[in-house]
């Protein structure tokens, strides 16, 4: 890859991306407008905060009347690896600091696996132009599927109550699917316990503690194999 990558070359990198962030965020407009969410607050949520998972839970929180300083912990530590991304690209990136705060605003785990692949083919350092038709290609396609989301949950609220309450699923069936989707074969036993321990919260009546409880296993460390 030796030619330059300009604005136009970012966002068609971002195109396969944004096939597989659409669904997801419509899924969760849709969930969203089950919780009274207007289609204009569904997608500044997902302006401002551009994660599948971290909206998924604040979502299922809220709906379980979680705190929202507890929530607001969890949804900092589920995000910390971002650092860690931003760290390891650092060296990879030949941008102005305008470029690098766009890109950085829409750094996910796919744009980042995008990006490390685009370096990796190129064997030069990334310019901004790139990086930022990138990210903002991937931002723009998760606000505009989370409003289309939310328009259709209300219409359907509206006009056919029966098929709206299908969408009830949409919002656990969407954090199902982020989690299982990026699990390893070694996180098994852990998400086996978080689920029985969420579980267990319920059963027991106290639903708001069922999210924090099942989140105290992402606490065991990894076993070192050998």
């Amino acid at each position: 890859m030796t030619a330059d990558l300009d604005l136009r070359a970012g966002m068609r990198a971002a195109m396969p991306i944004a096939a597989a962030y659409l669904p997801v965020a419509f899924a969760l407009g849709a969930a969203s407008s089950q919780l009274g969410f207007s289609i204009f607050e569904s997608a500044l949520w997902s302006a401002i905060m551009f994660s599948g998972a971290n909206q998924a839970l604040l979502l299922s929180g809220l709906a379980s009347e979680v705190p929202l300083v507890l929530l607001a912990l969890l949804a900092i530590a589920a995000s910390l690896r971002h650092a860690l991304y931003g760290a390891a690209l650092a060296g990879r990136l030949d941008a102005s600091s305008a470029g690098r705060a766009t890109f950085a605003y829409g750094l996910t785990d796919e744009v980042f696996a995008t990006t490390l692949t685009a370096y990796e083919a190129r064997d030069r350092a990334l310019p901004s132009k790139w990086l930022v038709g990138l990210a903002i290609s991937a931002l723009g396609v998760w606000i505009i599927g989370t409003a289309l989301g939310s328009a259709v949950g209300d219409v359907l609220q509206a006009r056919a109550p029966g098929v709206s309450a299908a969408l009830d699923f949409a919002l656990p069936a969407l954090f199902v699917g982020l989690v299982w989707s990026t699990a390893r074969q070694s996180l098994l036993g852990r998400m086996l316990l978080s689920g029985a321990l969420s579980a267990l919260m319920i059963f027991l009546g106290r639903p708001e503690l069922a999210i924090p409880a099942g989140a105290l296993p992402a606490l065991i460390p990894d076993r070192k194999t050998g």
